[in-house]
């Protein structure tokens, strides 16, 4: 990056005098908390009172007279797992009364899976511990416990922090959300190494909360409690939860874990449909990003298998790809991250296309970008797998061969590498004149990184050539390099005419899944192949009861029409399913909110630039734009930022983007930012004014708690809808991510038409 002119550079300088002096002194930087780390992460603007998260009680002590509502909204928030917005409740409080310590505790127990951050928090919780009831005494001194043990292993603080709750209980028996937290934290560590001896005690604890307060959110505990033990003692739970916090997404999830094990996919299907709808309405309404919010890509992952064993492939296509859809972050929704929705929508777009056949699908998909090599070789591998898989199934022999060849190709490319790894080594090691037993262990270590990527490799190509020597009419082909699923190899064993691998296989499959359509609709078709017509007839008899969502154009039931019909079936021999009486009061899910993430709208501004004169958003009508937020001249970051996209522009501007930058600065101070481009001229985007900070409040990129604007970046598309955000304590500095990003949210959601801006 070229270097500014000595002068230019001390004049700018001396602009900077004051930040650099605040920095020097301790001061926090721009857009950081100035209470600490912890708090420059999470939601940093004021909450809503959201009606309909959950009856509970949980007094405390606070100046503030509305807090205690607040705190009760925090609670429920905090049973239903929404850490998020328990955590901008919490905030709200401590922004009204900063000595409240409970607000500190909660905002900890809001980040139960982020230590680091829960313990910040724990310490404000206990510099304000004198001005807490004694109830919240116990409280923070268990959890301080909890999140500053050292010297201790990590059972032995799970078991002291229920040690600890208990003390809660025997304090105050009367006291329900001890009771209710304590029977979570004794399920949450049995996963974690403290396994439950008894689980009737743990049932009795939360059916004494339920027993005083019927609709309390405890009954997420008890669906947790049972889930894995005895699913159907907690059916009252399931079909209660929803109703007893309805704003959160996660409880209309909860009944759907029941559900599933009792192979009631249908009823499981429902409930996660339900929570979908209620997150993408609760992310459009607080503008939040769907990554943000905890367990919510489990939901719809978990939705997709639901429609995967109800034989609907078409509806566990659309969950998938809405996942993939969805805005892409470095931190937040990252293939890296295997919990994020792209990793997520990705393995079970991978999983749905195979299981169901799609074919033509898999191979449109890939051509079209939607199902990409991804960003690393085990996505690569994949995607290959599975197009080879198409191309075998389609009889396409060259087009498989070719990619059999391409998976030659990387293997022979990886094991040049592990060469070229070993012989450095050994150069290396002979140049420090190390003797041979450490020259072949310096060789040994540098060839090991490469030994996965092979095994992996191999395995691929071994898959791919024994498809090819099943088209390629070779006798013996090596089925035991394809790892496919049992209907699949059953099958395989049926084309190459092994009647009774295919039966086994098909029978294996049934009994591994049963109540799935799948593998029912491929024993059918095995039976009725092998002239068993009677034990096809049953197994169909079977596949009828489970069939009210199947979709019949899908190839595993679309190869059944002619069975069907040969068993005096119509065209569509699906029946309904059978309303059960035990699910309790269901709204219709369109009530609930949109069933695929929808962007906000953006809001209009119109602002002046570094000459006075107005500029509008609304004058990029039909114009995707990326807006970057900056706090003023003087932050040193975000000149750093608004350098890195500088010279990118003419990128965006190919892929039809414009640019603007929002300051914090008067117009009068606008031309300071331009002093520190560090390339010729000004910067290439407009720079407008917002000295009253009135847009960054209406974008979200503002601290309510401490009155001070953030840093923001933000895509919006040419008919007005935020397609992308990042707003935080540091400025987003990665355009070449961005910028591809843009290009792929803009295919996928369009917006390259113009419409107002709201």
């Amino acid at each position: 990056m070229p270097r500014l002119p000595l002068a230019v550079y001390l004049a700018f300088l001396l602009t900077q005098a004051p930040a650099l002096a605040e920095e020097v002194a301790g001061e926090p930087r721009a857009g950081h908390s100035h209470e600490g780390e912890a708090f420059n992460e999470g939601p940093r603007q004021f909450a809503n009172r959201i009606p309909g998260t959950g009856d509970v009680d949980f007094p405390i002590r606070s100046s503030w007279p509305e807090a205690q509502a607040w705190f009760n909204q925090g609670i429920g928030q905090l049973h239903g797992f929404w850490y998020f917005e328990a955590e901008r409740t919490f905030r709200h409080i401590a922004a009204r009364d900063p000595g409240c310590a409970m607000a500190y505790w909660g905002m900890a127990m809001a980040n139960w899976e982020n230590p680091k951050r829960a313990a910040g928090f724990i310490a404000k919780a206990v510099e304000h511990r004198e001005q807490a009831d004694e109830a919240g005494k116990r409280w923070i001194d268990a959890q301080n416990a909890y999140l500053t043990a050292s010297g201790t292993n990590d059972l032995a603080k799970r078991r002291q922090l229920i040690r600890d709750l208990e003390g809660i209980v025997h304090a105050d028996p009367a006291d329900l959300e001890a009771k209710a937290f304590l029977a979570c934290r004794i399920w949450h560590f049995s996963r974690m190494g403290i396994p439950i001896n008894s689980y009737e005690p743990v049932d009795t604890l939360l059916q004494q909360v339920l027993a005083k307060r019927p609709m309390h959110p405890a009954h997420h505990y008890r669906i947790h409690l049972w889930d894995e033990e005895k699913a159907a003692r907690a059916l009252d739970s399931a079909a209660l939860l929803a109703r007893t916090a309805p704003a959160i997404a996660h409880m209309w999830h909860m009944p759907g874990h029941i559900y599933s094990k009792l192979r009631r996919y249908d009823d499981s299907a429902w409930h996660q449909l339900a929570s979908a709808r209620v997150d993408h309405r609760q992310l459009l309404e607080h503008r939040v990003l769907p990554d943000q919010i905890h367990n919510y890509v489990h939901n719809n992952e978990w939705l997709i298998r639901n429609w995967q064993m109800l034989g609907n492939g078409r509806e566990a296509l659309a969950v998938a790809m809405g996942l993939l859809a969805n805005p892409r972050h470095p931190v937040l929704n990252s293939p890296a991250n295997f919990k994020s929705s792209v990793a997520f929508g990705r393995l079970r777009l991978l999983e749905t296309l195979e299981q169901f056949e799609f074919w033509d699908e898999a191979i449109a998909l890939a051509d079209a970008g939607h199902l990409d090599p991804g960003t690393s070789d085990d996505e690569r591998n994949k995607q290959l797998r599975l197009l080879g898989i198409a191309r075998f199934e389609k009889g396409e022999l060259p087009r498989l061969i070719g990619i059999r060849d391409e998976v030659a190709t990387r293997l022979a490319a990886v094991e040049a590498e592990q060469e070229a790894a070993r012989n450095q080594a050994r150069a290396a090691a002979e140049a420090d004149k190390k003797d041979p037993k450490a020259t072949a262990a310096a060789e040994a270590a540098a060839a090991k990184p490469f030994d996965d990527r092979q095994r992996k490799l191999k395995e691929l190509l071994a898959e791919l050539e024994a498809h090819r020597a099943i088209l390629e009419e070779r006798p013996d082909p090596a089925l035991d390099a394809i790892k496919r699923s049992k209907p699949a190899m059953a099958r395989l064993q049926l084309r190459l005419g092994r009647k009774d691998e295919a039966l086994r296989l098909s029978k294996e499959a049934v009994e591994a899944a049963p109540d799935q359509t799948l593998p029912l609709a491929a024993r059918v078709e095995v039976l009725h192949r092998c002239g068993e017509t009677d034990s096809a007839r049953e197994a169909f008899a079977r596949l009828k009861t489970l069939s009210s969502a199947i979709d019949l154009s899908a190839p595993p039931f679309h190869r059944l029409a002619a069975i069907a019909t040969e068993f005096g079936e119509g065209p569509d021999w699906r029946v309904a399913a059978t309303p059960r009486s035990d699910v309790g009061l269901r709204p219709d899910l369109e009530s609930l909110g949109p069933r695929d993430w929808t962007p906000p709208p953006a809001h209009d501004f119109t602002l002046p630039d570094s000459s006075g004169r107005p500029l509008a958003l609304s004058g990029f009508k039909g114009k995707p734009v990326v807006v970057l937020f900056y706090l003023g001249h003087g932050c040193l970051h975000c000149i750093d930022q608004l350098n890195a996209f500088a010279p990118k522009r003419d990128g965006f501007l190919e892929a039809g983007i414009e640019m603007i930058a929002v300051s914090t600065d008067p117009v009068g101070e606008l031309q300071q930012s331009q002093l520190a481009y560090s390339d010729k001229g000004l910067f290439p985007f407009p720079i407008v004014a917002d000295p009253a900070l009135d847009v960054f409040r209406s974008y979200r990129a503002y601290d309510d708690f401490e009155n001070k604007p953030l840093h923001g970046t933000f895509l919006i598309d040419g008919t007005g809808r935020v397609l992308w955000q990042d707003i935080g304590a540091e400025p987003f500095s990665d355009p070449a991510f961005l910028l591809e990003e843009g290009k792929r949210l803009l295919k996928i959601h369009g917006g390259s038409q113009a419409s107002d801006v709201k």
